[in-house]
Protein backbone atom coordinates (compact mmCIF):
# COMPACT_ATOMS: atom_id res chain seq x y z
CA UNK A 1 0.00 0.00 0.00
CA UNK A 2 1.22 3.48 -0.83
CA UNK A 3 1.21 5.96 2.04
CA UNK A 4 1.49 9.74 1.78
CA UNK A 5 1.95 11.99 4.82
CA UNK A 6 1.28 15.66 5.47
CA UNK A 7 2.12 17.62 8.61
CA UNK A 8 0.17 20.75 9.53
CA UNK A 9 1.19 23.63 11.75
CA UNK A 10 -1.22 23.76 14.70
CA UNK A 11 -1.51 25.14 18.24
CA UNK A 12 -0.35 27.79 19.18
CA UNK A 13 0.52 29.12 15.70
CA UNK A 14 -3.01 28.21 14.52
CA UNK A 15 -6.13 27.40 16.45
CA UNK A 16 -7.51 23.87 16.29
CA UNK A 17 -10.32 25.22 14.10
CA UNK A 18 -7.88 26.82 11.64
CA UNK A 19 -5.87 23.60 11.54
CA UNK A 20 -9.02 21.55 10.80
CA UNK A 21 -10.07 23.99 8.07
CA UNK A 22 -6.69 23.59 6.35
CA UNK A 23 -6.84 19.81 6.60
CA UNK A 24 -10.36 19.78 5.15
CA UNK A 25 -9.32 22.09 2.30
CA UNK A 26 -6.55 19.62 1.44
CA UNK A 27 -8.59 16.41 1.56
CA UNK A 28 -11.89 17.79 0.20
CA UNK A 29 -10.99 20.74 -2.02
CA UNK A 30 -14.48 21.18 -3.55
CA UNK A 31 -16.49 23.37 -1.12
CA UNK A 32 -19.76 21.92 -2.46
CA UNK A 33 -18.83 18.26 -2.19
CA UNK A 34 -20.69 15.79 0.05
CA UNK A 35 -17.36 15.06 1.76
CA UNK A 36 -17.03 18.73 2.75
CA UNK A 37 -20.51 18.59 4.33
CA UNK A 38 -19.65 15.44 6.29
CA UNK A 39 -16.33 16.90 7.45
CA UNK A 40 -18.13 20.08 8.56
CA UNK A 41 -20.46 17.91 10.65
CA UNK A 42 -17.53 16.39 12.56
CA UNK A 43 -15.58 19.65 12.93
CA UNK A 44 -16.23 20.10 16.65
CA UNK A 45 -15.05 16.60 17.51
CA UNK A 46 -12.05 16.83 15.17
CA UNK A 47 -11.05 20.18 16.66
CA UNK A 48 -11.22 18.67 20.14
CA UNK A 49 -8.83 15.89 19.08
CA UNK A 50 -6.51 18.45 17.45
CA UNK A 51 -6.56 20.67 20.57
CA UNK A 52 -5.70 17.63 22.72
CA UNK A 53 -2.55 17.21 20.56
CA UNK A 54 -3.66 13.75 19.46
CA UNK A 55 -2.15 14.28 16.00
CA UNK A 56 1.38 14.88 17.30
CA UNK A 57 2.51 11.27 16.94
CA UNK A 58 -0.63 9.47 15.76
CA UNK A 59 -1.99 10.45 12.37
CA UNK A 60 -5.48 11.20 11.22
CA UNK A 61 -5.79 8.61 8.44
CA UNK A 62 -7.87 8.93 5.28
CA UNK A 63 -8.18 5.85 3.10
CA UNK A 64 -10.28 4.58 0.25
CA UNK A 65 -9.28 5.57 -3.26
CA UNK A 66 -5.64 6.35 -3.98
CA UNK A 67 -2.85 6.20 -1.46
CA UNK A 68 -3.51 6.09 2.27
CA UNK A 69 -3.08 9.62 3.67
CA UNK A 70 -1.64 10.22 7.13
CA UNK A 71 -2.07 13.70 8.58
CA UNK A 72 -0.01 14.83 11.57
CA UNK A 73 0.14 18.17 13.38
CA UNK A 74 2.96 20.19 14.89
CA UNK A 75 2.43 21.73 18.34
CA UNK A 76 4.21 24.14 20.67
CA UNK A 77 7.60 25.43 19.59
CA UNK A 78 7.57 23.11 16.57
CA UNK A 79 4.36 24.76 15.35
CA UNK A 80 5.75 28.25 15.87
CA UNK A 81 8.96 27.43 14.02
CA UNK A 82 7.10 25.51 11.31
CA UNK A 83 10.09 23.34 10.50
CA UNK A 84 8.97 19.92 9.38
CA UNK A 85 5.58 21.03 8.15
CA UNK A 86 4.32 19.84 4.79
CA UNK A 87 0.92 21.17 3.76
CA UNK A 88 1.43 20.81 0.02
CA UNK A 89 -1.39 19.85 -2.32
CA UNK A 90 -2.13 16.25 -3.17
CA UNK A 91 -2.27 14.73 -6.66
CA UNK A 92 -5.62 13.05 -5.87
CA UNK A 93 -8.70 13.79 -3.79
CA UNK A 94 -8.76 11.36 -0.84
CA UNK A 95 -12.47 11.96 -0.18
CA UNK A 96 -13.72 10.95 -3.61
CA UNK A 97 -15.53 7.65 -3.94
CA UNK A 98 -15.73 5.31 -0.96
CA UNK A 99 -13.49 6.89 1.68
CA UNK A 100 -13.04 6.54 5.44
CA UNK A 101 -11.27 8.61 8.08
CA UNK A 102 -9.85 7.52 11.43
CA UNK A 103 -9.17 10.19 14.07
CA UNK A 104 -6.76 9.55 16.94
CA UNK A 105 -8.29 10.40 20.30
CA UNK A 106 -7.18 10.43 23.94
CA UNK A 107 -8.36 7.39 25.90
CA UNK A 108 -10.39 9.51 28.36
CA UNK A 109 -12.39 11.06 25.50
CA UNK A 110 -12.83 7.99 23.32
CA UNK A 111 -16.34 7.11 24.52
CA UNK A 112 -17.98 10.46 23.86
CA UNK A 113 -15.99 11.03 20.66
CA UNK A 114 -17.12 7.71 19.17
CA UNK A 115 -20.74 8.37 20.20
CA UNK A 116 -20.77 11.88 18.72
CA UNK A 117 -19.13 10.76 15.45
CA UNK A 118 -21.62 7.89 15.08
CA UNK A 119 -24.50 10.41 15.24
CA UNK A 120 -23.16 12.67 12.48
CA UNK A 121 -21.00 10.54 10.18
CA UNK A 122 -20.83 7.10 8.62
CA UNK A 123 -17.29 7.58 7.32
CA UNK A 124 -15.39 9.19 10.22
CA UNK A 125 -14.49 7.06 13.24
CA UNK A 126 -12.19 7.43 16.23
CA UNK A 127 -9.50 5.25 17.68
CA UNK A 128 -7.42 5.53 20.83
CA UNK A 129 -4.04 7.21 20.52
CA UNK A 130 -1.44 4.49 20.06
CA UNK A 131 -3.85 2.13 18.31
CA UNK A 132 -3.33 1.05 14.72
CA UNK A 133 -5.80 1.84 11.98
CA UNK A 134 -7.50 -1.27 10.63
CA UNK A 135 -5.70 -2.47 7.49
CA UNK A 136 -2.58 -0.41 8.22
CA UNK A 137 0.19 -2.99 8.11
CA UNK A 138 2.68 -0.49 9.49
CA UNK A 139 0.65 0.03 12.64
CA UNK A 140 0.09 3.55 13.83
CA UNK A 141 2.76 4.88 11.51
CA UNK A 142 6.14 6.34 12.15
CA UNK A 143 5.74 10.08 12.52
CA UNK A 144 9.44 10.80 12.07
CA UNK A 145 9.73 8.66 8.94
CA UNK A 146 6.46 9.97 7.49
CA UNK A 147 7.53 13.58 7.95
CA UNK A 148 10.81 13.40 6.09
CA UNK A 149 11.30 12.77 2.44
CA UNK A 150 12.55 9.23 2.18
CA UNK A 151 14.20 8.12 -1.03
CA UNK A 152 12.56 5.05 -2.50
CA UNK A 153 14.48 1.80 -2.28
CA UNK A 154 16.01 0.67 -5.56
CA UNK A 155 16.16 -3.00 -6.45
CA UNK A 156 19.72 -3.03 -7.81
CA UNK A 157 19.40 -6.55 -9.29
CA UNK A 158 16.35 -5.50 -11.31
CA UNK A 159 18.03 -2.22 -12.26
CA UNK A 160 21.09 -3.89 -13.78
CA UNK A 161 19.17 -6.81 -15.31
CA UNK A 162 19.26 -6.82 -19.12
Amino acid sequence: MTVVARTFISVPARSATETWERIVALIAPDPGSPARCELAAVAGVACSCIADESLADDPLVVHGVGPRLRVYALYGDDAVEGEGSNESALSWVPTEGDWRMSLPCLADDLGWVKAKLAKVSTRVTARQVGTAVEGDEEGKGNAAADRRDVAPAVDMDAFFRR
